[in-house]
């Protein structure tokens, strides 16, 4: 299965034990537009990752065509991205104090 890494900010956790997240990628295209791509993260275990977090995660990927309506009731499909199996690449990092006397 094909490897991906995506960054962007969490704007849904969900799942029973919070296994769970939406995450909102932001890029531009070739021709300077903006855009935006919402991915499903999925993890093995449960994270701590709050809502409007900056993460970067990586894991396994998968697409998945589905078929829409939108508000006006016109039908249309879009790919459905997920990272399965998903890792925080970019944890926080934690200060250590080097001036301690022990």
């Amino acid at each position: 299965m094909a490897q991906v890494k995506v960054t962007g900010k969490v704007n849904k956790v969900f799942g029973a034990s919070s296994q769970g997240l939406s995450l909102v990628e932001s890029y531009k295209s070739a021709t300077g537009e903006d855009y935006t791509r919402t991915w499903t993260v999925w993890f093995a275990v449960a994270h701590n990752i709050e809502v409007d977090s900056d993460v970067t995660v990586t894991g396994q990927l998968s697409a998945k065509i589905e078929d829409f309506e939108d508000k006006t009731g016109k039908p249309g499909r879009k790919v459905k991205l997920d990272v399965n199996n998903a890792v925080v690449a970019d944890a926080p990092k934690v200060s250590v104090a080097t001036d301690l006397p022990f």
